[in-house]
C-alpha cells in the first residue's frame, strides 16, 4: 500500500509542475546568510571559508539562490565556482533544480518536488540525484497546532520498471509553548524496521527578534531554522547506537547574533 501511495504522488508531482496554477508562499524577510549559522555548516577546506548563499525574489517569493566560498580571512583560500538553485512554482507545488553558475563548469543535477499542504507546510517531498536509481521521498505529518510533528524518510527504488520502498528513518519534533522548536529525534531503521541510531537534537537560547528564515521551509539547510516564531542561538546533537544507548557522538554549536536596527537578526556575518 506504501508503495502505491508514492508513485501515485509521483504522477501527481510530475503532472502538477506543469501547471501554471501559482503557489501561495510566505515572504521571505532575507536576501543572504552564510552557512556558518546553519546547523550543518559545511565548512571550506582546512576551515578557511564559508559557504554563502544570495537570494533572488519575485512578489515576496525565492526564485533563485546562488551559493559561493568565500574566504575568512584575505587570500586564505582558492577561488571556488558558484552553484545555482532554481525554484518555481505551481499547482501548490515547489520544483528545485540546481545547475553549475559557469558553463566552463558541471555538476550532478538534483531535483526537489515538494507537495504543499498549505502555505508553509510541505506534505510530501521528492529528492532525485541525476543517474540515480535510488531516491529519496519525505511525508511530513503535522499536529493539531499546525506544527510539523514528524517526518518519515523513505528511500525509493527503481528496478526494471518496479519501484521498492523502505522506511529509512522517522524524525519527532517537539516545541514549547512560545512555538519554538525545542528538539528533534531521529531514528535511523535497517530494512526490517530495526532502530540502529538515535540522533537528539536540541534548541535553546532563542531570541525574542521575528524570525526571517520562516520562508525557507524549502530548503535543506534552512527547515530547522524556519520552523520557530524566534531565533535560536545553541545547538546541542548527540548520536546513540541502539539497542544498547551507548552515546558516540557529541557536537555542540553557539551563535552570537547581530541585529539591523529593525531588530532582525544578521546572518550573513562571516
Amino acid at each position: 500500500m506504501k508503495q502505491l501511495i508514492l508513485l501515485s504522488f509521483f504522477a501527481l508531482l510530475f503532472l502538477g509542475c506543469s501547471k501554471e496554477k501559482d503557489t501561495q508562499a510566505p515572504a521571505v524577510l532575507i536576501d543572504s546568510y552564510t552557512n556558518r549559522y546553519m546547523v550543518d555548516q559545511h565548512l571550506g577546506a582546512y576551515y578557511t571559508s564559508f559557504r554563502v548563499t544570495n537570494l533572488a525574489h519575485k512578489n515576496g517569493k525565492v526564485t533563485s539562490r546562488v551559493h559561493g566560498m568565500e574566504c575568512m580571512q584575505e587570500n586564505t583560500c582558492e577561488p571556488q565556482f558558484t552553484i545555482v538553485d532554481d525554484v518555481t512554482y505551481g499547482n501548490n507545488t515547489i520544483r528545485i533544480s540546481n545547475r553549475a553558475g559557469s558553463s566552463e563548469r558541471d555538476i550532478r543535477q538534483q531535483e526537489w518536488f515538494l507537495k504543499l499542504k498549505s502555505a508553509n507546510q510541505i506534505e510530501y517531498l521528492l529528492r532525485r540525484l541525476e543517474d540515480s536509481k535510488m531516491h529519496d521521498s519525505l511525508v511530513y505529518v503535522y499536529s493539531g497546532s499546525s506544527k510539523i510533528k514528524q517526518i518519515v524518510n523513505y528511500s525509493v527504488y527503481e528496478y526494471q520498471s518496479e519501484k521498492y520502498t523502505y522506511k529509512r528513518s522517522v524524525k519527532d519534533f517537539f516545541f514549547n509553548a512560545s512555538g519554538n522548536l525545542e528538539k528533534v529525534e531521529t531514528r535511523q531503521l535497517l530494512d526490517d524496521g530495526f532502530v540502529i541510531k538515535m540522533i537528539t537534537e536540541t534548541f535553546g537560547d532563542y531570541d525574542r527578534a521575528q524570525n526571517p528564515f520562516q520562508g525557507l521551509f524549502m530548503f535543506d539547510d534552512t527547515f530547522y531554522r524556519s520552523l520557530s516564531e524566534n531565533n535560536f542561538r545553541k545547538y546541542r546533537r548527540q548520536e546513540q547506537d541502539m539497542p544498547n544507548g551507548t552515546l558516540y557522538d557529541t557536537q555542540t554549536k553557539e551563535w552570537v547574533l547581530e541585529y539591523s536596527p529593525a531588530n532582525l537578526p544578521l546572518f550573513d556575518k562571516l
